[in-house]
């Protein structure tokens, strides 16, 4: 036989496969040596610290320190509960130990003692109390930035770099099973110290933010202080970036150290975010990472873009809409010190019971018409599966989200603590941006909940003979297989007793339940973990409003023209509010407007929109598209996703967010709407927490 010579395809291609093979596991093996090697290196810096020190200490009965140290902030979520406020730089000088790390002390050796540091991060400090030793620049490894470590030499780590929750009097944390095919996930209780508490990844088993639950049974998720870039792209394929704003874009989520505007970048370097600082200045989102605002203290800027009076790691927002205690859920029926503070409601044709549409007696689910007997607010509760707290104007719903921390309330929150208000846009789309990031469904649009309870339900007599049927109620947390349609029917008997994944025939489509696999997406995230009912449901009041003069804004939100001091009369004879007048606070913010005299209010909302320029963060001007020459700018359906986009105009003077259950694919998270501010059968609202 001939003789071959040289290599033979075969054997060439199984070396080429070896080689990869090997290459990747040489990789692997690598970074998972460099890993051991970090922590290994910082563990004996560590160690012979402590030693070095508790000797110095014994014999000189002092710290060896020289400059006080205040660039603290990345350390909030990690420090030693009997720290006091006094950090101070270690004096290696004085200790007779060599170090892998820390090498920014020969600068600040140099440095006059008293001068206090904030600049260099690459030094060991020690806490002048407790005598905890830490490293302000961290150590990356096992995917976390590593600080400090406990006297037993346990590394802490601050898991995938998020500000850790604060927990609120009142709250409890919690956890759930993910669910599945035959099982609906269940709520677990737990501690802060429980390590599968949250995890802020990008994966379907890591997209677990932080939940909570106060004594009622309201449910409340953690939303991180973070910074965010937008990018725009030219169609929906998103191949080509564009560099104006277009109806298509990707929102881009770095989490920010403590309450600095600070992040790591991918290589583990500490980076700043930008933020608006001087009153009329133009932030472009798309150049570089921007604080969101709503985690900012802008008292200093008029509080532009909807920010706070000081700077925050993270808010708790309600992870349902507001719904109705005892209304398919065990919180306690209590009434509040706010009332009801309008008569008469707009009532849906089949509720009303006299054909059509038409301005009744005021009424609500739980206490039925009660007309001009005005009656005390019962407290919501934020619970899934549930009926939305409708007919309530914007006056009382901004009321009542201010009162659940008061004396008595059912949620065992305390006023001392905690701050509770009616979500403004800025908090909106700090849950929308979030949601849009690889934090959450990652641009996916959120599955609309189009659950209608009821229908045609039980007829109740009222006072004087009148009967009212319950038809016109969103359930809380639920979402359909059918993908952006609208009105699906379902009982509520049916929907509770659905389990695992079998969910309720309704007249449109199958209804799932927010604890459910499919019902899942519905949420922020995807999973059971996110936020519900931002997508449909019912449409979402927020504390935010155009000062153009009209009556609207005294006859159904008084209490938000107080809170920014808006110019009105308001006797017998008069209803007069004075247009531009007002300043937005932390509660509350006012948008610009230009309205043309005499114009139609599509005309008004249009240029109204094009007049806001400059607020940023809050899921309006800048998810939604301007291109020259577009008829649909700022209109219509104009925002991602072809949600819905039409900006405050006229009578109709304040936002709604999210879509309802009747809104079908132009619901979303990114969905805006102009509103009176009247009580009626279509929106709800939704209260956030702050730490004080």
């Amino acid at each position: 036989m001939k003789k071959e010579k040289g290599i033979t395809l075969i054997t060439l291609t199984i070396t080429i496969v070896v080689l990869i093979i090997l290459t990747f596991t040489i990789t692997v093996n690598v970074d998972q040596y460099d890993d051991q090697n970090k922590k290994s290196k910082f563990e004996t810096d560590m160690q012979n610290l402590k030693e070095e020190i508790d000797q110095y200490y014994a014999r000189e009965k002092s710290l060896p320190i020289i400059n006080k140290f205040t660039n603290t902030t990345m350390l909030e979520s990690i420090k030693n509960v009997n720290d006091n406020e006094n950090y101070y730089v270690i004096d290696l000088s004085q200790l007779n130990t060599k170090l892998n790390y820390g090498s920014d002390y020969n600068s600040i050796s140099e440095k006059v003692e008293t001068e206090e540091i904030t600049d260099l991060l690459d030094v060991y400090i020690i806490n002048e109390q407790s005598h905890t030793i830490y490293y302000p620049k961290g150590i990356e490894y096992d995917d976390g930035i590593h600080y400090t470590i406990s006297a037993t030499y346990n590394m802490i780590k601050v898991e995938g770099y998020v500000n850790k929750p604060k927990l609120l009097e009142g709250m409890t944390p919690i956890k759930f099973t993910m669910p599945t095919e035959t099982e609906m996930g269940a709520t677990i209780t737990t501690t802060e110290t429980d390590k599968d508490w949250y995890k802020y990844g990008t994966t379907y088993e890591t997209r677990r933010w932080a939940n909570a639950q106060t004594q009622d049974g309201s449910m409340w998720v953690w939303i991180p202080r973070y910074a965010y870039k937008i990018t725009y792209y030219t169609d929906e394929t998103k191949q080509t970036i564009s560099t104006e704003k277009t109806a298509y874009g990707d929102i881009d989520v770095v989490f920010l150290i403590g309450t600095t505007n600070n992040y790591y970048d991918e290589n583990g370097a500490i980076k700043t975010a930008q933020r608006q600082t001087k009153v009329g200045e133009t932030i472009d989102t798309t150049a570089d990472y921007t604080v969101h605002p709503a985690f900012t203290n802008e008292s200093s800027i008029n509080y532009a873009n909807g920010g706070w009076d000081s700077e925050l790691t993270g808010i708790w927002v309600a992870k349902f809409e507001a719904g109705y205690a005892s209304g398919n859920n065990n919180a306690e029926v209590k009434a509040s010190n706010v009332n009801y503070t309008q008569t008469d409601a707009w009532v849906n044709a089949t509720e009303s019971t006299t054909g059509a549409n038409a301005t009744l007696d005021a009424r609500n689910w739980l206490d039925g018409i009660y007309g001009s007997t005005i009656t005390s607010i019962k407290y919501p509760t934020f619970q899934g599966t549930t009926y939305a707290m409708n007919y309530i104007n914007i006056n009382d719903a901004y009321n009542i989200s201010r009162a659940l921390t008061d004396n008595g309330n059912i949620y065992g929150l305390n006023n001392l603590n905690t701050d509770s208000h009616l979500m403004k846009n800025s908090e909106w789309g700090a849950v929308a941006y979030l949601s849009q990031s690889k934090y959450g469904q990652n641009g996916t649009e959120i599955t609309t909940n189009n659950i209608n309870l009821n229908s045609g339900g039980r007829q109740r007599t009222e006072t004087a003979g009148k009967t009212r049927v319950d038809s016109v109620y969103a359930v809380t947390g639920c979402t359909s297989n059918t993908t952006n349609t609208t009105n699906n029917v379902v009982t509520i008997s049916n929907l509770n007793s659905s389990t695992g994944n079998t969910g309720v025939t309704g007249s449109n489509g199958t209804a799932y339940k927010w604890n459910q696999k499919t019902g899942q997406n519905a949420s922020t995230t995807g999973t059971i973990y996110g936020i519900y009912g931002m997508s449909g449901g019912t449409w979402e009041k927020t504390a935010d409003f155009i000062s153009n003069g009209n009556k609207n804004l005294l006859t159904y939100g008084k209490a938000l023209l107080d809170e920014t001091n808006v110019t009105y009369t308001n006797t017998e004879e008069t209803k007069a509010v004075t247009a531009n007048t007002g300043v937005s606070t932390k509660y509350v913010t006012i948008y610009p407007y230009s309205e043309p005299e005499s114009s139609t209010t599509d005309t008004a909302s249009k240029n109204n929109f094009a007049n806001n320029t400059k607020i940023y963060g809050d899921a309006v001007r800048e998810t939604t598209n301007n291109t020259a020459g577009t008829s649909n700018t700022g209109w219509n359906t104009s925002s991602w996703n072809k949600d819905y986009s039409c900006f405050p105009a006229l009578g109709s003077t304040f936002f709604t967010r999210g879509g309802d259950l009747w809104a079908g694919s132009v619901a979303g998270s990114l969905a805006f709407n102009r509103y009176d501010g009247g009580s009626n059968y279509g929106p709800s609202f939704r209260a956030v927490l702050v730490n004080k």
